[in-house]
């Protein structure tokens, strides 16, 4: 009789063990997994082991049974609610025009990463705050994530856009 109690003891632990160890992982993807505008997420992505800690945040991101809210389109309160052609203009993907949007697929169509914003809002005013509307080529918008081939970058995009 004392032995199955010691088991059931151990299976609580055992279980309360799993959970904590699950929500402490979800907490780290979710904080590791901000947008890095502020000054500490730049040191940290900038400093020794950024690559590891987003690699990690990439694949531990798969395991998590919630899914995560995406720029564009996975979440529940996400830029395509509205830009889906009905409430609010759709972006081009045309790859001949607007090859920006074509290119950034690879990057789960990240809106916030070229145009700022809130993607978590719906309600214009707040999710248009700080927007950057045609961020085509500028500094800002690719000198995140193109900070080596910026001038290239700009230059293409510029030059498909007529110099806008």
């Amino acid at each position: 009789m004392k032995s199955s109690r010691k088991g059931i003891r151990f299976g609580k632990y055992w279980r309360a063990g799993v959970a904590f160890a699950a929500v402490s992982a979800l907490a780290a993807v979710l904080a590791v997994g901000g947008t890095g505008s502020d000054e500490t997420g730049d040191r940290m992505v900038a400093g020794w082991g950024g690559e590891a800690t987003a690699a990690l945040a990439q694949h531990a991101s798969a395991l998590s049974p919630i899914g995560l809210v995406n720029a564009c389109g996975l979440g529940a309160s996400s830029c395509f609610k509205c830009h889906n052609g009905k409430r609010a203009e759709a972006p081009k993907t045309d790859a001949a025009t607007a090859p920006w949007h074509a290119q950034h697929a690879k990057v789960n169509n990240s809106c916030v990463g070229c145009h700022s914003g809130n993607p978590r809002m719906m309600k214009q005013d707040m999710a248009h705050k700080n927007l950057l509307a045609k961020p085509l080529g500028s500094a800002e918008a690719c000198g995140g994530c193109h900070k080596a081939d910026l001038a290239k970058v700009q230059g293409v995009y510029q030059a498909i856009s007529g110099g806008k």
